[in-house]
């Protein structure tokens, strides 16, 4: 089992290692499961690998939720690991601990892009079996389908994500001008307001080699119509629409309404630029709308309108977003899996979620709560319009999904940079995604 965990790191998992977990510290699937499934009734104590929740009102939301489940299982302590704040960052990570058997952390926050890799290595507990037959009824379709790999789910929902054109509202008035409903307006849009003096940069987002680009490349491409893999996992990117989606993105800096410095722009670089007054469009996660219009940690708050993604003329497409978020895996090494699933589920439960809208920066992922008190109380546009945007996903259905993100983001960051034309990056990017679905390393 430990050769198929490590397997992981270096692209070269077995295929016989898919959904199995015999082997785990001496116990079959059935074991572990059987485990799973019993909340103890003697004291446990957990631990939970957990990145920093974006919070409303300052509290520490991963603290909140502990308190809360303690109070139901006063039985059960939970502590935290505190996790990286990059998705390439934490998967290394985490990965790298579970490979060598590491009963902890027990339960640990993971993106939604990882249920294919960590469950093709078994570095997640599969758990379609420990949740109630209409689990996902209260819960999106994508995120069904993101949390499963060759018929089993190995996460369990806790809060999505989605992208949004956060756009200066102060500014757009001035000009008399209105919020973009095309890429080529906000390029129209951008110039006029930069050759007025009044921002810096036009369109601030993120185009560094990292997962960061991968997402924005979905998202040009979907505005744009073009397919990255078909049905069948098989890369077809091409063709004039890719070759639109990538010339996008070299426009932008090519023309001055994107600093070159994009090439090194993660979400936090981005988000920290826009908050700090230099841009005029910023496209990122809907947490940013809290970072941006708070009071003494923005110094545009009040100034700041959020809306779906444009699209290009003539496509009828718009308000596309990368289907992004967070879920809760298992470790199946843990040495408390009754525990470990009774919190996992928890956090996708009604009690958090409401607890998510009131208090947390992100859009919980029970759907009921999108338009339900808590939310509509806090007034977050990037909760209220969740339901308007077209969720595109990434191609995640494979286990080597580090090098297919890969084979897309240095192509398209080369092509950002000047160094690559479009139609080549479109080449190189084909041909990457070929290697990688072999199971190569880029």
């Amino acid at each position: 089992m430990s050769l198929h965990r490590r397997a992981l790191l270096t692209g070269a998992v077995s295929a016989a290692a898919a959904g199995l977990l015999s082997g785990c510290g001496g116990k079959d699937l059935e074991d572990l499961l059987a485990q799973a499934a019993t909340v103890p009734r003697k004291p446990a104590r957990l631990t939970w690998w957990v990145s920093e929740i974006p919070a409303r009102r300052g509290a520490v939301v991963a603290d909140l939720i502990i308190r809360a489940f303690e109070r139901r299982h006063p039985r059960i302590r939970v502590s935290k690991i505190n996790a990286l704040s990059t998705s390439d960052g934490n998967r290394s990570a985490i990965a790298t601990q579970l490979a060598g058997g590491s009963p902890q952390p027990d339960v640990y926050l993971g993106d939604t892009t990882w249920p294919a890799q960590f469950g093709h290595s078994a570095l997640a507990l599969p758990v379609e079996t420990l949740l109630p037959d209409d689990f996902w009824d209260a819960y999106p379709a994508a995120l069904r389908s993101s949390s499963t790999y060759r018929g089993k789910v190995y996460a369990v929902p806790f809060f999505t994500d989605s992208t949004y054109l956060f756009y200066r509202k102060d500014l757009l008035a001035k000009h008399g001008l209105r919020v973009p409903r095309s890429w080529e307006e906000l390029l129209h849009t951008s110039r006029t307001v930069q050759r007025a003096g009044d921002a810096e940069a036009g369109f601030l987002w993120q185009a560094a080699v990292t997962e960061s680009l991968t997402a924005n490349v979905t998202e040009f491409l979907a505005d744009a119509g073009a397919a990255v893999l078909d049905g069948r996992g098989r890369a077809v990117l091409g063709g004039a629409a890719a070759e639109r989606a990538f010339s996008l993105m070299a426009e932008f800096t090519a023309r001055g309404v994107t600093p070159r410095t994009v090439a090194t722009y993660q979400e936090s670089d981005a988000q920290d630029a826009f908050v700090n007054g230099r841009g005029l469009f910023l496209r990122n996660w809907s947490y940013a709308w809290v970072n941006a219009s708070t009071p003494g940690v923005s110094r545009v708050a009040g100034k700041v309108g959020a809306a779906p993604r444009p699209g290009f003329e003539g496509t009828g497409r718009s308000g596309v977003s990368c289907a992004g978020g967070w879920s809760n895996f298992v470790n199946p090494s843990s040495q408390e899996l009754g525990a470990a699933m009774e919190f996992a589920r928890f956090c996708a439960s009604g009690e958090v979620q409401r607890l998510l809208a009131r208090e947390a920066g992100v859009i919980p992922a029970m759907t009921s709560v999108l338009d339900g008190r808590e939310a509509r109380a806090a007034g977050d546009p990037t909760v209220l319009r969740a339901a308007d945007l077209r969720l595109v996903a990434r191609p995640v259905q494979t286990p080597y999904y580090p090098q297919v993100s890969k084979a897309l983001y240095t192509p398209a960051n080369a092509v950002v940079r000047g160094s690559l034309s479009p139609a080549a990056g479109v080449r190189a990017a084909r041909e990457g995604l070929r290697t990688a679905l072999e199971g190569k390393a880029l």
